[in-house]
C-alpha cells in the first residue's frame, strides 16, 4: 500500500511538473529561411504575400506583403544556395514612401530616438524608408518571428501617424 502511494504521487507530481512545462519553441530551418518559406509563413498570419526578385540585387529575392495600410517588403540577407533553394539567416522589413516636404533628418532622428523597432531614414531624394533588421539563424524560432511581425504591426500606425503619411 505504502509503496503505490508513493507511486501515484510521483506519477501526479510528474503530471504537474509535465503541465506546468513551457511549450517547446519551433525552430526555423537550419541556416535560415528561403524567401518562399517567408511567403508562407506571412500567408499562415493572413497577410497577402508574393516572392519577387529583389530590384535592388540581382538573383536575390524579395517577400512583398501589406498590413495596415501600407505596402512593405521582406529583404533577405547572408543567402547561401542557389534560386528557390537560397537559405537567408537575415532578413529586414522595409517599407518605403515618396518625398514629401515634411520630411527631414530632424523629424527621422527625433523618431528613431525615441522608438525601438522601425528606424527611419531619408535618401538623398528624401524618399522616407522605415526598416526592422532581425537575424533568423542561429537560433531563430517561429515565435521570435511572430514576434517581430507583432512588432511591425504595432509600430506601422506610429511611424505613419509621425510622418503624417
Amino acid at each position: 500500500m505504502r509503496y503505490r502511494l508513493m507511486a501515484a504521487a510521483a506519477v501526479t507530481f510528474a503530471g504537474l511538473w509535465l503541465a506546468a512545462a513551457p511549450a517547446l519553441a519551433r525552430d526555423l530551418p537550419s541556416g535560415g529561411m528561403t524567401a518562399t518559406e517567408l511567403a508562407a509563413w506571412l500567408k499562415d498570419r493572413g497577410l497577402p504575400a508574393e516572392v519577387k526578385p529583389d530590384p535592388t540585387t540581382p538573383g536575390d529575392q524579395v517577400v512583398s506583403s501589406a498590413m495596415e495600410g501600407v505596402n512593405f517588403d521582406l529583404y533577405l540577407y547572408d543567402c547561401s544556395g542557389d534560386g528557390d533553394a537560397r537559405r537567408c539567416t537575415s532578413m529586414q522589413y522595409a517599407a518605403g514612401w515618396g518625398a514629401k516636404s515634411s520630411f527631414n533628418a530632424d523629424r527621422a532622428n527625433s523618431w528613431n530616438s525615441g522608438n525601438r523597432f522601425i528606424k527611419a531614414y531619408l535618401t538623398a531624394k528624401s524618399e522616407l524608408f522605415g526598416e526592422y533588421d532581425l537575424d533568423l539563424s542561429p537560433g531563430g524560432t517561429y515565435e521570435m518571428l511572430d514576434d517581430t511581425l507583432e512588432n511591425w504591426r504595432s509600430t506601422l500606425p506610429n511611424f505613419t501617424k509621425y510622418f503624417e503619411l
